[in-house]
């Protein structure tokens, strides 16, 4: 997960959200916005998909277009909770 806050005490929102949400995992907190300009994100929430290292989406919204990312990055068999 990259966080991409708005403002100050974005890496304490993302904390957050995650204990909120059960999120495991590194979160990288770009509270300049440094790399959201790199990857031309212009407003969030913006989705960023991260495989191995690789950005491989950026700016997934859809439920529909949300799936198809993490079912090919998990695979298309992968459980996905609907919740």
């Amino acid at each position: 997960m990259i966080n991409m806050w708005e403002g100050v005490g974005g890496e304490a929102e993302a904390t957050a959200f995650c204990n909120l949400w059960q999120i495991d995992g590194t979160v990288l907190a770009d509270e300049p916005g440094e790399y959201a300009g790199r990857l031309g994100v212009r407003g969030v929430p913006t989705n960023i998909f991260v495989d191995n290292g690789v950005v491989t989406a950026v700016g997934v919204v859809t439920p529909d277009e949300l799936e198809t990312e993490i079912r090919r990055l998990l695979g298309p068999d992968a459980p996905i909770d609907d919740a």
